[in-house]
Formats: structure tokens, sequence, C-alpha cells
């Protein structure tokens, strides 16, 4: 391995050098957490993806998304030279910051965008074969960390998200024992804007979810609402999202 990395090294980083240089700044993709399979940003993928087998790779370096825009394709594929030479490669992206590869499985990959952004890549089982799920987040110590989950085909186009996932209700981050003086009723009108950064498990195919307003709330309001919120939920993939154990 030690051979393989100095040979990437040398005589790879001049082409990155060449190829990153003529990146265009675009600005951060925070304001992409509205975006959706309407919008119109996602493209269809090439023919060619459809001839090799899919994996969380494969989908990593031919996905086009919103999110990843700010990695070219050369990039990618640079990324994921480095990870099988048993390196972590910072490469810069369109925006002037670092993207690296945190994760990396058949089935999965976790890629940090930016100091404020990660998508995660899941190939998830489906009646008719396998789907693509993405979930990309955003938040740092001033903007409570907010996911977007989408869904895509083998041939990653995009799927109508509401046939595989529907954001869970708000009750459901709360556990309010009987008798209590706080009402589910009352906590809605404390957090009418929930944020909810959900992460993909890498062993298997459930995500977490985390309700993540709560301390940039107001502080009177917090404490209370503190006091019965859980740490996270899980939701269980049966074809489609579901809140487990509901």
């Amino acid at each position: 391995m030690a051979i393989m990395r100095f040979f990437i090294k040398n005589n790879r980083d001049a082409g990155l050098k060449s190829r990153l240089s003529g990146m265009l700044g675009r600005g951060l993709l925070i304001a992409a957490m509205a975006f959706s399979t309407s919008t119109g940003f996602s493209r269809q993928a090439p023919d060619s993806v459809a001839a090799e087998p899919l994996t969380a790779r494969v989908a990593f370096t031919e996905l086009q998304s919103p999110a990843l825009e700010i990695l070219k394709r050369t990039t990618r594929l640079d990324m994921l030279d480095y990870w099988d030479a048993d390196s972590i490669y910072k490469a810069k992206n369109a925006v002037m910051g670092l993207s690296w590869i945190e994760t990396l499985s058949p089935d999965y990959i976790k890629v940090r965008l930016s100091e404020v952004s990660s998508c995660e890549i899941k190939l998830l089982p489906e009646k008719n074969g396998r789907i693509v799920m993405t979930i990309y987040t955003v938040g740092d110590s001033v903007q409570a960390p907010d996911s977007q989950v989408d869904f895509y085909d083998t041939s990653l186009r995009p799927l109508d998200r509401k046939k595989y996932f529907k954001a869970p209700d708000l009750k459901y981050f709360f556990e309010i024992p009987k008798g209590s003086m706080t009402s589910m009723k009352e906590i809605r009108e404390m957090v009418p804007f929930p944020t909810v950064e959900y992460s993909a498990n890498a062993e298997n195919n459930s995500i977490s979810a985390r309700l993540t307003v709560g301390e940039f709330m107001n502080l009177d309001d917090y404490n209370i609402v503190k006091l019965f919120l859980k740490p996270e939920i899980t939701l269980e993939w049966k074809g489609k999202y579901k809140v487990k154990g509901k």
C-alpha cells in the first residue's frame, strides 16, 4: 500500500492540480436544502451506468444531483483511487473547500462535502431489484443540521420521494408520560418549524432521525422540550421507511 500511495501521489497530483485549477466557484449549496426531484436540477445519468453493476461507489461517481455538483466526476474518481490505496484524499471542491470520503462499502458511502455539508449514498433492496437513497445534510454550530432524503432507480434517475419516505410526525420524537402538565399540542407550538438530521446505517437498511432544532430555540421553551425529547428515533426499511414499531 505504501508503494501504491507513493505512485499515486507522484503521478496523479500534477493531473489533479491541473483539473482542479479550472473549477469555478459556485457558492455553497446550503440553499439546496429545499431541492426536490421536481426542481429539474437532477438530470438523467449516462447510459453507461446501467452496464456496470451498481455499487455505492458507482452511484457516487455517476450521480448528478445538486449536492454533488461541487465535485467533478474526475475528482470523485481520484478520491476513490486514494481510498483504494488506503489513503484519505481531501480534494478541493468547486467552492474552494475540501471534500473527502469518510466511509465506503459496496452498499454505502459517506462523503464530507464541505465544512457544513455531507452526503450519504445507500443502496436499498426493493421488490423489483434495488434503489439508491441519498441523504444530504447541511448544518453547523450556527445552523441546525437538516437533511434532505431522495431516491433514484438503478439508472440513477430520480424517483418519487413520497413513495418511499415520509418525514415522521413531530410526536414520534417525544415521550410524554401520562399526567404530565405539558401536552403534545404545547410542544408543537414551541417547535413550529422542526429540523431533522437523518443518518443512514452502514450495517443495515435503517436510518436514524434526530430532532436538531432544540438548542436553537428560545431557551425557556427548550428547557421544557428537552425533558421529553428522545435522543433519536429509528426508521425501518420495508419497501418504504416507517418509524420503528409504528
